[in-house]
């Protein structure tokens, strides 16, 4: 947790933010545009997934998920561009790619929370759900269920890190 604190604090985050102060301050530390891509994802994955293009880096996060779910899967994907973690490379237009295309790249990139990587990026996500101030994604309102889900995964998270 006191690595994406420090990640918010690199990004000069306060401790409360809205979704377009977090993706202004990302696409200046990337120095690129960042697009957010709604899709409709294979329910076996990904949950989400950042793909960096030649000139701009893209996030995919499924088309349905509940707003609570899209601020963690997009604050999740921040946090791999924020540690430099790799990315699968695009092979023509990420912005064309269709849900089997993304699904490959999903795997190719790995996914398991034993590495550290991805422990870390979900630690990041989940910290960006808990900070964020707006549901400017929002479709419905969040659950509360949602909500619940997100205050474990942090309590399991953090006796990981």
């Amino acid at each position: 947790m006191a690595q994406s604190r420090r990640g918010m604090d690199r990004l000069g985050l306060p401790d409360r933010f809205t979704a377009d102060q977090l993706h202004e301050r990302i696409q200046a530390y990337r120095g690129r545009e960042v697009h957010l891509m709604a899709r409709p994802l294979p329910p076996e994955g990904p949950h989400g997934l950042w793909v960096a293009g030649r000139h701009a880096d893209y996030i995919f996060y499924p088309a349905t998920a509940s707003v609570v779910r899209r601020h963690v899967i997009v604050g999740h994907e921040y946090g791999h561009m924020l540690f430099d973690d790799a990315s699968p490379a695009a092979r023509g237009d990420p912005a064309r790619m269709d849900p089997a295309a993304l699904s490959a790249a999903a795997r190719l990139a790995g996914n398991s929370y034993d590495q550290l990587p991805e422990r870390r990026a979900e630690i990041f996500g989940t910290l960006v759900a808990q900070r964020i101030t707006d549901l400017s994604w929002s479709v419905r309102p969040a659950a509360d269920g949602d909500v619940a889900a997100v205050q474990r995964l942090t309590g399991l998270l953090e006796q990981r890190e």
